[in-house]
């Protein structure tokens, strides 16, 4: 395995019960986030557990933070980075994701990043995911009321700091926006889509008029929340949605709706271009247990950015006992130690996934297709999907523009072969032909 990226897992818990989070927030988070804080009291013992597995001092190009909410306790963080920095002379690449949305967030943020102004004239990048799905009556509705409020001051606090980001650091902030199932039907109209990318356009706005060349943003796109608990009716719902989309990206030209989106069609982002078209190559995924490899206490490894709930078994213990989380039960399921390995056990996981993620690998695609074809049979995707090559082709399209999670399938079906059935009723129903340009093109060879 080319291993390239280690994560860390900075703290269990979050200030935050998101109703699309496969995380439940139960009281054995606050046990494993305890195990988590002895951890890293020991600044050696990270560094040993990774240079053990990234033996070469060229190896480790990339340290990524996950947890529940990172910047909690990133301070935690604070001792291993630093001995990174100090034996691996490729390091340069840091990542995060947070849902900013604290009062203490701004001071942690530059807390972080003034652990890298110590190695000037060294440049490092550090990218900051940040949770927003859209404006208030979106993201309040699945993050909580007030969110979108406290999000927002947070964004400001950070601008208004931006001269104290230091010379030899690159901060690129990529606002990651979800869209539940339910949330997608508040964009049924052209204008209210409009008005969801103009709420973005202003924070980007706000970030470019700043003019720093080390201060950028990216221009997000929303996925939905997964596994999409979709039917057919919500997929027909999302095929309008993908149009309207397209039909804005052409119409801006001449309205100038935007000033910085030229894309705002959901999931076309990932879509491989037209001469790359093949049914061998892997799936999109995180590339967590392949590029990836993640580090727990007592010596575990993990192949999840989630993988520090199987620390301890508080967490499943709690799983069922806790009504008050919003994660739904019946649809996600424990899955101890599937993602979470002794030392002796991951070699074999990752002679699995290299496997499971080579050039040519068929394994998923030749499950989806079946699964894929049985929907259409059934009359809950579009008809043209039956027959084999359809089959094939959606399976195709649907790799190339969704997200795959290997804990999301596990969790709902038992399998990380299988894909839960939802979001495959939501993009092929109709909305792939908007999210694949020129598919029209590639119907007459759909279903022969």
């Amino acid at each position: 395995m080319k291993r390239t990226k280690a994560i860390l897992y900075s703290t269990a818990v979050c200030n935050l019960n998101c109703t699309y989070c496969y995380i439940n927030k139960n009281k054995g988070l606050n046990s494993i986030d305890q195990v988590l804080a002895e951890s890293f009291a020991d600044p050696d013992y990270y560094f040993n557990f990774i240079r053990d597995y990234f033996p070469n001092r060229g190896d480790l190009q990339t340290l990524e933070i996950w947890g529940a909410e990172t910047f909690l306790h990133m301070e935690r963080v604070h001792s291993t980075l630093h001995r990174l920095i100090g034996h691996y002379p490729f390091f340069r690449d840091f990542f995060a994701s947070t849902n900013f949305s604290y009062p203490e967030w701004t001071d942690k943020v530059f807390g972080l990043l003034g652990q890298f102004a110590r190695y000037a004239p060294r440049r490092f990048n550090a990218t900051l995911q940040l949770s927003l799905d859209g404006p208030a009556e979106i993201t309040d509705r699945t993050r909580g009321d007030g969110v979108t409020e406290k999000c927002l001051e947070n964004f400001s606090r950070l601008l208004a700091r931006a001269d104290e980001i230091p010379e030899n650091v690159d901060v690129f902030l990529a606002f990651k926006p979800t869209l539940s199932v339910d949330t997608m039907y508040q964009l049924d109209t052209k204008e209210k889509i409009v008005e969801y990318y103009q709420f973005f356009e202003r924070l980007i706005g706000k970030v470019t008029a700043l003019g720093k060349e080390n201060l950028h943003v990216n221009f997000p796109v929303p996925n939905m929340g997964v596994p999409a608990p979709a039917g057919k009716t919500d997929g027909e719902f999302f095929s309008g949605l993908a149009r309207n989309c397209r039909e804005l990206e052409r119409e801006n030209e001449e309205k100038g709706y935007f000033r910085f989106y030229r894309e705002i069609t959901p999931f076309s982002t990932n879509v491989r271009p037209k001469d790359e078209d093949t049914y061998g190559y892997p799936c999109f995924n995180c590339g967590t247990g392949s590029s990836h490899v993640g580090f727990l206490p007592g010596r575990l490894l993990s192949s999840c950015h989630n993988g520090f709930v199987d620390v301890l078994e508080d967490y499943e213990a709690n799983f069922l006992a806790n009504p008050e989380s919003s994660i739904d039960s019946k649809l996600f399921q424990p899955t101890h130690n599937k993602f979470t390995h002794t030392e002796d056990d991951y070699a074999a996981y990752e002679r699995q996934i290299a496997h499971y993620n080579a050039d040519g690998s068929l394994c998923r695609m030749g499950c989806l297709a079946g699964f894929i074809r049985t929907l259409a049979l059934a009359g809950e995707i579009e008809d043209k999907y039956a027959t084999e090559e359809g089959a094939f082709r959606g399976a195709e399209l649907y790799q190339s523009c969704t997200c795959n999670c290997l804990r999301d399938n596990y969790m709902v079906t038992g399998s990380t072969c299988l894909q839960p059935e939802g979001m495959i009723k939501l993009l092929l129903n109709g909305a792939v032909e908007y999210i694949m340009r020129d598919l029209g093109k590639e119907e007459e060879n759909v279903c022969s």
